[in-house]
């Protein structure tokens, strides 16, 4: 049983450093797409 729910937890774990490192990437790019259009101005 313990063995399970520490899989479990670093599943948990997994999927929430994931999510961070999506929302970080998705950030940067819309970030990135605004420096691109203020330059061509």
């Amino acid at each position: 049983m313990g063995d399970s729910t520490g899989s479990m937890l670093y599943m948990f774990g997994a999927i929430i450093l994931l999510y961070i490192v999506g929302v970080g990437i998705y950030q940067l790019v819309l970030w990135m797409k605004k420096k691109w259009k203020d330059r061509e101005r």
